[in-house]
């Protein structure tokens, strides 16, 4: 146990997650990860004298189950006498997708974070989710932004277990006997995840690299650090701002190497997108307009974006 938490520990250090005396958003799901990162943070609330909320979302999608994941974590919470928040979610749609949950949950983790002015929201996210997520960005096409997609620190959300397998937590589960959930859809083939958990991982262990989730997970690390850097370098080229709308050349963006050029759309749409990325789509709909030959002027519309080019200047504004 005290080897596991130490790898923790440097994790938090490697990554200055978090600091002494802060207030932490706890994501718990009643799986072994969730529940593992809780028990790890509350023997390590000693140490950090932090505050910790646990934040559960049922969304009622597996029957009895979904009751008993909910009931799990809130003895569990009851249990490290900390706050326990809920939020019971009966979906509109007859089979949310992947990414529709994902937003539910992670707005709710931040309305929780505004409500207790909260430093962090901490999710159990660990080395072989990091590598399952690398291959199934890889097989669905993905470029620098997807493929870093999941880092150790992303604004408020941190992942103490990035560094840690699957296998461990589970090791550390038995060890300090502390119950968990199952969720048996994990193990549905029909998911394209679970068929690379449980196919195509195996498979690649097996033939070509043993430690193969440890050097994915590791690549998707270090190609996060790189697309912070390249995300974090500001405009290259100049711009006008005046009353919330931006203007550039056209023929200045067009001069960069190409891989400048889709950082450069990414930096400069992000503020029009309420900070969100541009998906590959919109990218691809403005270098066409500011390619095009056409002498009439060209317009693009996407949530609330207005990319309008008018000969050689190029106007970003919200409508």
């Amino acid at each position: 146990m005290r080897r596991f938490l130490k790898r923790v520990q440097n994790t938090v250090a490697k990554y200055s997650l978090f600091k002494p005396e802060e207030t932490l958003i706890v994501g718990v799901s009643g799986g072994p990860d969730s529940l593992c990162l809780l028990d790890v943070l509350v023997l390590l609330k000693e140490k950090y004298h932090f505050s910790l909320h646990v934040a559960h979302v049922n969304y009622h999608l597996r029957g009895e189950d979904s009751l008993l994941d909910e009931a799990l974590v809130k003895e569990t919470a009851k249990k490290y006498s900390l706050p326990f928040h809920i939020l019971s979610y009966h979906r509109k749609e007859t089979s949310p997708s992947e990414e529709k949950l994902r937003t539910v949950r992670y707005d709710f983790f931040e309305k929780l974070r505004e409500k207790y002015m909260a430093d962090a929201i901490v999710i159990a996210h660990n080395r072989d989710d990091e590598a399952e997520t690398l291959l199934l960005r890889l097989i669905r096409g993905s470029g620098l932004s997807g493929l870093s997609a999941m880092r150790p620190r992303n604004k408020y959300i941190i992942r103490p277990l990035i560094e840690t397998s699957r296998e461990d937590i589970i090791e550390y589960l038995t060890n300090r006997s502390l119950i968990f959930r199952k969720d048996m859809s994990n193990d549905d083939a029909k998911y394209l995840r679970n068929k690379v958990r449980h196919i195509l991982l195996p498979l690649l262990e097996k033939e070509f690299q043993p430690q193969i989730k440890k050097l994915l997970a590791e690549t998707a690390l270090l190609l996060g650090e790189d697309y912070d850097l390249l995300q974090n370098q500001g405009a290259h080229i100049p711009l006008v701002r005046k009353d919330g709308v931006i203007e550039f050349s056209c023929r200045n963006l067009l001069q960069m190497p190409p891989a400048l050029i889709t950082q450069e759309l990414r930096f400069l749409l992000r503020p029009f997108l309420a900070g969100k990325n541009p998906s590959k789509n919109l990218i691809f709909e403005c270098m066409k307009a500011f390619k095009s030959t056409k002498k009439k002027n060209q317009v693009i519309t996407c949530k609330g974006l207005k990319c309008i080019r008018k000969g050689d200047t190029v106007r970003l504004l919200n409508f």
